[in-house]
């Protein structure tokens, strides 16, 4: 697998941390392509420790400096590919026992008709646990006789 370089980060930031010097900066990547052309990233960070004043070298065993690329929780699991749970959860929807005594549910047809649903008997019918994304295909309209509404979550009023 192709090392990283340079250029794949112009226009972003580069982090990098080393905690045993307490640095933690945020560099341009324009900047650093400028300077240092499209060097491979792996091998960048023995200059960046000399340009950021670590007085401790990459090269050697002992007593080395620990400077490396930082990366915050999302663009971690971002670049892993992984998804957050709360994507998740928002991708597959809410379900019909996540809805708070004082939602009200009402069903709106693409062809402009709009009704309110009983959240009791679509929970008795397709069961607590079922989504609402699920329940739109599910959803008839009396009008159209399409399988094609959306479901909106509204409040009561105070």
């Amino acid at each position: 697998m192709k090392s990283p370089t340079l250029s794949d980060y112009r226009g972003q930031k580069v982090k990098v941390i080393c905690e045993d010097c307490d640095i933690l900066k945020s560099l341009d990547g324009e900047a650093l392509f400028n300077q240092y052309g499209d060097a491979d990233m792996p091998g960048l960070l023995g200059d960046l420790c000399k340009a950021l004043g670590c007085t401790r070298s990459k090269e050697g065993f002992y007593n080395r400096c620990s400077l490396v690329y930082y990366f915050t929780h999302d663009e971690w699991m971002a670049k892993s590919g992984m998804v957050s749970r709360e994507a998740y959860e928002i991708a597959l929807g809410k379900r019909l026992a996540d809805l708070q005594e004082w939602e009200m549910l009402h069903g709106r047809c693409r062809c402009g008709r709009r009704g309110p649903l009983n959240k009791s008997s679509l929970a008795q019918r397709y069961g607590p646990d079922a989504r609402l994304k699920e329940l739109e295909r599910k959803l008839l309209c009396k009008e159209c006789k399409k399988y094609d509404s959306v479901i909106d979550i509204s409040s009561l009023p105070r």
